[in-house]
């Protein structure tokens, strides 16, 4: 006579293992939604960062002024105006150093609305950072430092970023505290 065991699992183990499962999906779950929503914040960063250099090196290379500035960029021709967050566009700009105005002559990139509820606001509600054909951030146009603040709903820690442009035109990435 053979003593055949049955296959399967029982009652109990099912148990312990859907419970194990929901522990770990309880732990892991919450540290997998900061990783997305750090990368996201990075690259939203990093993107506003490529703007900046793109214009400086735009102003360097056509030696004239070349400006980043707050657009709607869901408008059919985007012109400077609107909030940070929803778009900014590269362009040369007609005036000149110390003018607190932007007049667009050729639009050279324009970039999106940041996605994911993040917000982009400037520290001293700067609408524009004029580049000058040395490379240089117009000083009469802005105060310095410019810090431009990333942030996203319901941040954690460190997930903050701001964006600092300095007066020689470098632009720096910082993580920070929400």
């Amino acid at each position: 006579m053979t003593n055949k065991r049955p296959a399967g699992f029982t009652l109990l183990e099912l148990l312990i293992s859907i419970s194990l499962l929901a522990i770990l999906l309880v732990t892991a779950v919450p540290s997998f939604l900061d990783a997305i929503q750090n990368n996201r914040l990075t690259s939203q960063a990093n993107e506003f960062v490529t703007a900046m250099q793109l214009a400086r090196s735009e102003a360097l290379k056509r030696n004239r002024p070349v400006t980043v500035c707050a657009s709607d960029t869901s408008a059919e021709t985007p012109s400077c105006g609107g909030a940070w967050t929803d778009g900014w566009i590269v362009a040369t700009d007609a005036n000149g150093a110390g003018d607190n105005s932007v007049s667009v002559s050729e639009i050279l990139r324009v970039w999106p609305a940041v996605t994911g509820n993040s917000t982009i606001t400037p520290s001293d509600s700067e609408t524009f950072v004029r580049y000058l054909p040395r490379g240089e951030v117009d000083t009469a146009a802005a105060t310095f430092p410019i810090v431009f603040q990333l942030r996203i709903p319901h941040c954690t820690r460190d997930s903050a970023r701001d964006i600092r442009i300095v007066a020689g035109g470098r632009a720096i990435v910082e993580r920070v505290e929400c």
